[in-house]
């Protein structure tokens, strides 16, 4: 993915050019020699190096030029309240009905207006992303076409929803921790998807009337979702999503933590009044949410070590799917209902590649790994997590593999800070290990 050094926007026939300094910027603290790591982290972490919008209160349109889907459209709603110097909470607002849209329509009011959900986020103050789907050039977050007569069929979809989001923080004040992925219908299978495959982000979902899948997709392992709150809202008269098996879905991962918020209207079907009713809710759900990148304990699974393989502060580099898988873990999925709430002959996740499993934690400098088909992993490291003056010591499978100290490094600090344009997940360094 590339990102353009200077980013367009526009309103009608207005344009908004909005400078990046961020990679100038970036350059001259690695050129100079008196700002050592410790001070290139206090700066990354106070860089408020954004320029000023005149206009603010406006929808504009935005494109951001990605190497597999070419020129993204998308619009961008800057809040009327919005200050370059203060950071503001963020919303990636994916839109439905998928399969007829369109990279060319971004200028039709049909593709994007007469949206509850904006309208709501509208009244508050949050700046708004709505990227709009191509299925034609396969830039869609609901059915994974590349999957189609592929083993390793890998939708970099949420990969370029991740960099777009990246791309808008390097001339957009977002508060990092306050950023959140929302949808109804396809969107909010786009917005389950993001946690399940590029959650870092993010602090949280909100997906009504969700399927919790992307169609055809054979590495969408749905336990990672854990790994991010999730406020999941759901109609029983849904007869496009039945109720049935979100149930089942909400019901089976809550067994593994508490993140998920689950709520059902009655008796209204797939889009109807629940929606007006709720988004308030929603909107109190996401105030009251905010991201975490440096929580104790992580759980990934992946088929693949060199996309959707990261989390917060752990990252699967190897994998060997070949090995024998370890006796703690068991694949999760659960059987397919249909409305009527018979038990079909298969599972509801179909066709799943055998994956990769880490489950990490730490305390107290150490860290404490278990592994399932995975032969390498790095683990970043940040001084909110640990205390660099003492040995870190990493354990995994039962074994010490790791025991030494770890020296911030500037070089690292400032590279991590461009790839992710993220002020409040800085690290400092890594540890890449092996696993025997």
């Amino acid at each position: 993915m590339i990102f353009s050094l200077t980013a367009f926007a526009q309103k009608g026939r207005k344009q908004l050019l909005l400078q990046n300094s961020v990679d100038k910027a970036v350059n001259q603290m690695l050129g100079n020699s008196q700002i050592d790591a410790d001070s290139a982290y206090r700066l990354i972490g106070s860089w408020s190096g954004y320029p000023n919008i005149q206009q603010t209160g406006y929808d504009y349109i935005y494109y951001y030029k990605d190497t597999a889907f070419g020129k993204v459209p998308m619009h961008v709603y800057i809040p009327p309240a919005y200050k370059s110097t203060q950071k503001t909470p963020c919303v990636m607002l994916l839109h439905g009905a998928t399969g007829g849209s369109h990279f060319k329509d971004i200028d039709s009011t049909d593709a994007t207006d007469n949206d509850i959900l904006f309208d709501a986020l509208k009244a508050t103050n949050y700046i708004v992303i709505r990227p709009l789907a191509d299925r034609d050039k396969n830039f869609n977050w609901v059915v994974s076409q590349q999957s189609f007569g592929e083993a390793n069929g890998i939708n970099p979809t949420f990969r370029t929803l991740d960099d777009i989001l990246t791309s808008l923080k390097k001339v957009l004040n977002i508060d990092d921790s306050k950023v959140f992925a929302m949808g109804h219908s396809d969107g909010s299978d786009g917005a389950s998807g993001l946690a399940v495959y590029a959650p870092n982000a993010f602090a949280g979902i909100v997906a009504y009337n969700s399927m919790l899948n992307v169609l055809f997709a054979k590495d969408y392992f749905i336990r990672n979702i854990q790994n991010r709150r999730a406020y999941i809202v759901h109609s029983s008269l849904d007869n496009l999503r039945p109720i049935e098996i979100t149930r089942i879905l909400v019901d089976s991962l809550s067994k593994f933590g508490d993140n998920i918020l689950y709520k059902e209207y009655i008796g209204y079907q797939h889009y109807d009044k629940h929606l007006d009713m709720d988004l308030p809710r929603a909107c109190e759900f996401m105030k009251g949410v905010s991201r975490d990148p440096f929580r104790k304990s992580l759980y990934w699974e992946t088929s693949n070590n060199d996309i959707y393989n990261n989390c917060d502060w752990l990252t699967i580099t190897g994998i060997n799917t070949n090995l024998p898988q370890a006796v703690w873990y068991r694949p999760f999925n659960v059987p397919a209902v249909s409305k009527q709430v018979k038990i079909a002959d298969q599972p509801y996740y179909r066709s799943l590649n055998k994956s990769a499993v880490v489950k990490a934690n730490y305390n107290n400098n150490v860290f404490t790994i278990q592994t399932s088909g995975v032969t390498t992993i790095e683990l970043l490291i940040s001084p909110v997590m640990v205390n660099l003056e003492n040995d870190i010591v990493v354990i995994i499978n039962g074994k010490e593999a790791y025991k030494s100290k770890v020296k911030a490094d500037k070089n690292f600090i400032l590279t991590s800070f461009r790839h992710t344009m993220d002020r409040n997940a800085l690290w400092v360094n890594s540890i890449r290990l092996k696993v025997d």
